[in-house]
């Protein structure tokens, strides 16, 4: 009766480990998609700021045109080239460090993502070599057979 109990026991404690590596790789698998999530959601804000840069790259050009035709001057020479030249370069320069800021969230959420998947596969192998070693613990324990009982001494007279 007491093999039967620790078999038993010895096989709630088998799946309990095991159990316990696959919710902990779940956990892991769970954060690695947040993970994923929130680097898409930071790549799409500076790809957002990316486009803000394009929109007043826009709209300062056509001010200095604007301006350099309203004033008399030719607006594609001279100071007011200059001006959009400069606004150009100032703009792309601005516009690449969002598309890189970008690359950066989404490989490091990339990179975040895949250490969290390496540690659930750790975490569900450590269950189940734990499961195992609980198998063939209790496994071995209830096959070695019984102790001996000697009878007591016979009382001396």
């Amino acid at each position: 009766m007491a093999q039967v109990a620790m078999i038993v026991a010895g096989t709630l404690q088998a799946y309990s480990a095991f159990r316990g590596g696959q919710y902990a790789r779940a956990e892991y698998d769970a954060r690695a998609a947040q993970e994923r999530l929130r680097g898409r959601a930071q790549a799409l804000q500076y790809k957002q700021q990316g486009v803000e840069v394009l929109r007043r790259l826009n709209e300062n050009l056509a001010s200095t045109v604007a301006r350099a035709a309203a004033g008399g001057v030719d607006p594609l020479s001279g100071s007011a080239l200059n001006l959009q030249n400069y606004a150009m370069r100032e703009g792309a320069r601005d516009y690449n460090q969002a598309r890189d800021n970008a690359l950066i969230a989404t490989g490091m959420a990339e990179y975040q993502a895949r250490q969290y998947k390496a540690a659930g596969s750790a975490a569900f192998r450590s269950g189940l070599l734990g499961a195992l070693t609980s198998a063939a613990t209790t496994t071995y324990a209830a096959m070695k057979p019984a102790p001996a009982t000697t009878p007591p001494p016979a009382p001396v007279t």
